[in-house]
């Protein structure tokens, strides 16, 4: 790819020249600023006199495999000094190696060698994807050479587009001349009968590269490359606009007269032009509902300039890509809506090191969005797009148009925060208010584990990557199904969705979504731990929990139309000051008056309580040497309304028994949950319950980890025993 030579001073002018009049609003505004930008580089890198407008439709950068080889180029010399054309000799350029009379050249090729042959193809189609004279292939076969060495005078100089050029342009009469040699039987035998001989001494058994001509033209005695005459750039470029604008795939003539889809331009406006990232293409899956190509204009006008530009960003856009995985793609197309000068050379400049980085753009834009000097980091917007992409096919499943960094930053702020503060990690040896385990023991050996619990390091700064590259959700979310046969396999792509919504300006996760992925992926873990004496994922549990409260804090968790409590973030108190309780019965206390979801719904707090009960009477189990604990009997998928009142008869009454057999029989164990579940269910029994199954699954397993853990607040010890006199009301 180019290096850069935009230079924000130098080129401001030229600059604010290209730019749209309104700020950029769609993919095709933003194309259209990056092919511009392209452009503009590559006239000021290379030192070739060609018109700017001719420098869109070349692709000096398609082939870059010809430039690492001693010779890519193969031209053949045409005199058109006098009245009929001629072939040169290699003899008439100095320091040409050799044999001296025959009519060709062989040299190496560069970009600039590149663009001064004005090479220009398209990508994909079978027949007739060379715009320009020159034209690349690949061939071991000596026959074909000599149909290869005749197409530009007999297929191209030929071609309807132009023959028309030819005829209303002043020099057209070089095209004539061209068109003159095909129909020459001498010439075109005199160059079959010397090609096979030439390409073999050159390049061996095999011609890779690049075919072409070079030109004497009247009044010079040097031979110049076609992308050095401007009739042949024209021809060029007319000759994309009738082969791949006016009539492409089944269109006869897609085009009409409108204002420009991007310009704004009225005149002539073309439908089936290249996309960016390549929308509604032939093989794409997602195309325009019961389009009629030849009206396709009425959809998308783009005008010829519009649709080159477009065309000459799209290697770039396609460079501002992320793998996620098989078959899924994100591309996060940066932008500003009123880029300066400067702002406009950093967007490529920010192009350019995407390049460099194959498949992984997020770091890129993460060091652009970080760093205070650059002048991106205040104003970058980008442009995020999940795609399905099995094969060559490709299908937009996500999309959003306007993804502030802010966001991103919001979340790793208050994922940071939340973090460092007492509820999880306290100073000064405080007790944290929500008894997770210690952050040692967050990461067990499995690979996805320990990835996942990098975002419980308060001092990393993996969330705004994590959230890009969809790894902040898949470290929460449930496993997705892998099943090729299902209808929506790579469409539904749970990461893609939330990394959409939670970029968007406006969006909002629904806590109940949210909970349909959490709740999944708990009960595969924790049935997966129960065969290696782990019974509770906790780091799991712990990793959901803080990114639900994030995303709170962040206003990312939102349900329309209610005040759901679940959206309600953890107060300001709460983070900032340290704990106020000298005892697990406080702490309880502080825990749920501290969380809207525990302290405004009985429903949910019952079921928290619940699985702090049997977390802890689990927990002693455990130190009393007994295997099949309460956890295993009631675990997290075990839970319905159906069962809530049954299975809380049988904990009660192992908790009892525990409560009689131990050294302070007479005491209830666990009365600080125990009172309160009592309390909750007598007054509405669980199967009249409101609460969603995965609502109640999530908050039984948050109390496990609650409970689990739940140990003297003055020591280390597991003091079952441990109650206040007088338990104070949480409400």
């Amino acid at each position: 790819m180019s290096r850069v030579a935009l230079d924000p001073d130098r080129d401001a002018d030229a600059i604010a020249d290209l730019q749209l009049n309104r700020p950029l609003g769609s993919l095709y505004d933003i194309a259209y600023l990056y092919g511009k930008l392209h452009s503009l580089n590559t006239a000021r890198e290379y030192e070739i006199d060609i018109d700017d407008r001719y420098i869109e439709p070349m692709t000096h950068e398609y082939r870059t495999e010809y430039y690492n080889q001693e010779v890519g180029l193969f031209s053949v010399l045409v005199d058109l000094t006098d009245e009929s054309p001629s072939l040169g000799t290699v003899d008439e350029i100095d320091d040409t190696p050799g044999e001296a009379t025959v009519p060709f050249i062989a040299e190496p090729l560069d970009r600039q060698k590149m663009l001064q042959v004005g090479f220009s193809r398209q990508g994909s189609r079978a027949a007739g994807y060379n715009m320009s004279i020159a034209h690349d292939t690949t061939r071991d076969d000596p026959g074909e050479y000599k149909k290869y060495i005749k197409k530009p005078f007999t297929q191209w100089a030929a071609s309807e587009a132009v023959s028309k050029i030819a005829e209303t342009h002043d020099d057209g009469w070089i095209l004539d001349s061209l068109k003159e040699v095909g129909e020459s039987d001498d010439l075109t035998e005199s160059l079959e009968d010397n090609v096979v001989d030439a390409i073999e001494e050159t390049f061996g058994d095999e011609f890779n590269g690049v075919i072409s001509v070079r030109l004497k033209l009247p009044g010079s005695d040097e031979y110049v490359y076609p992308g050095q005459v401007e009739v042949l750039n024209e021809a060029m470029r007319y000759r994309w606009v009738e082969k791949r604008m006016r009539s492409y795939s089944e269109a006869d003539d897609a085009s009409g007269t409108a204002k420009g889809f991007v310009t704004g331009d009225e005149g002539e406006v073309f439908g089936l032009t290249d996309s960016p990232l390549q929308r509604y293409k032939g093989k794409m899956a997602e195309k325009f509902p019961n389009l009629v190509v030849d009206e396709s204009w009425r959809q998308r006008p783009l005008t010829s300039e519009a649709a080159f530009a477009i065309s000459s960003a799209a290697p770039l856009l396609e460079n501002f890509v992320q793998i996620l995985g098989d078959d899924t793609t994100a591309f996060y197309v940066p932008y500003i809506p009123e880029p300066t000068a400067e702002q406009a050379v950093a967007l490529y400049e920010l192009a350019m090191e995407a390049s460099d980085n194959s498949g992984s753009v997020v770091n890129v834009i993460d060091d652009s969005v970080k760093d205070p000097v650059n002048p991106l980091s205040d104003d970058l917007v980008i442009y995020y797009i999940a795609a399905y992409t099995p094969g060559r096919k490709r299908k937009f499943i996500k999309e959003e148009p306007h993804v502030a960094p802010s966001r991103i930053r919001d979340i790793q702020r208050e994922q940071r925060e939340l973090l460092r503060s007492d509820i999880l990690t306290p100073e000064r040896n405080f007790p944290s208010l929500f008894p997770a385990p210690a952050y040692g023991r967050l990461s067990n050996s499995g690979g996805d584990e320990t990835q996942g619990s990098k975002y419980l390091n308060p001092t990393n700064k993996a969330v705004i990557t994590g959230v890009l590259t969809g790894g902040y959700f898949q470290s929460t979310f449930r496993h997705q199904s892998t099943d090729e046969d299902r209808d929506d396999h790579g469409t539904t792509d749970l990461r893609a969705e939330a990394t959409s919504t939670a970029l968007a300006t406006d969006g909002t996760i629904s806590p109940d979504w949210l909970f349909a992925q959490y709740v999944p992926r708990l009960v595969t873990e924790q049935r997966e731990g129960f065969s290696d004496d782990s019974e509770v994922p906790e780091s799991l549990l712990t990793r959901q929990y803080v990114q639900w409260q994030a995303l709170a804090r962040a206003g990312i968790l939102g349900t329309e139309g209610s005040d759901d409590p679940r959206t309600i973030p953890i107060s300001d108190t709460t983070m900032n000051e340290p704990n106020d309780f000298d005892d697990r019965e406080e702490r309880l206390v502080q825990f749920i008056n501290s969380h809207p979801s525990l302290k405004e719904d009985k429903e949910r707090r019952a079921a928290f309580l619940f699985g702090a009960l049997v977390g802890r009477v689990a927990a002693f189990q455990n130190q009393k040497g007994i295997s099949r604990t309460l956890i295993r009997q009631h675990p997290i998928d075990s839970m319905t309304h159906r069962r809530f009142a049954s299975s809380l008869s049988q904990v009660l009454d192992k908790n009892a028994t525990y409560s009689g057999d131990s050294e302070n029989a007479g005491m209830l164990m666990n009365d600080r949950y125990i009172t309160r579940i009592n309390d909750i269910i007598h007054r509405q029994p669980p199967d009249e319950w409101s609460l969603s199954t995965d609502d109640l699954r999530m908050h039984y397993g948050l109390g496990l980890t609650y409970g689990k853990n739940d140990t003297s607040v003055k020591d280390d010890t597991d003091d079952q025993t441990e109650e206040s006199e007088t338990p104070p009301e949480a409400v």
